[in-house]
């Protein structure tokens, strides 16, 4: 998957938040993040890390995307695997955790990500965006309830500009 760096969103009722694509240098601030919030066993903690730093690299395994407060604090945090799917014909992007730390329930920091998401799965081609069902009691805009179970949203491919 190419990497292309997202625009920043803020959440336009809450706008102290600011979603942004993290990157490889996000690691180790993430990790600490991370562990002071849920610390883990050791074995637990580096696996975690691992699979971190494999969304971090924009790889193509997925992307994590940040929510930050001023000052680059991070406020939550919404890991996103890229899985094929023979449904969907292609890749979707599946998320089935979101860490919240400073993030208050319904400041729209989830809803900030979730459009952020979009964006960036739209100018990778990735039509559809699957969320576990604890994400939330009633569907996130633009979410519906797949047969699944899972929150599904279909997306329309960025247009191209050729020049």
């Amino acid at each position: 998957m190419p990497s292309e760096p997202v625009p920043p969103h803020c959440s336009e009722s809450f706008p102290q938040h600011q979603v942004r694509l993290g990157d490889s240098a996000d690691a180790p601030v993430l990790d600490a993040w991370l562990q002071a919030a849920m610390p883990l066993p050791v074995p637990a903690a580096r696996a975690r890390r691992l699979v971190l730093e494999g969304l971090l690299a924009q790889t193509g395994q997925g992307a994590c995307l940040l929510a930050t407060l001023a000052g680059d604090d991070i406020a939550a945090c919404l890991p996103v695997a890229l899985v094929p799917s023979l449904e969907f014909g292609g890749l979707v992007a599946c998320a089935t955790e979101w860490w919240s730390g400073a993030a208050a329930p319904g400041s729209g920091c989830l809803a900030a990500c979730l459009a952020t998401l979009a964006d960036w799965c739209r100018a990778h081609g990735i039509r559809h965006v699957l969320l576990a069902p604890g994400f939330a009691g009633d569907a996130p805009a633009g979410f519906a309830r797949h047969t699944s179970g899972l929150w599904h949203r279909v997306l329309a491919p960025a247009p191209k500009s050729l020049g």
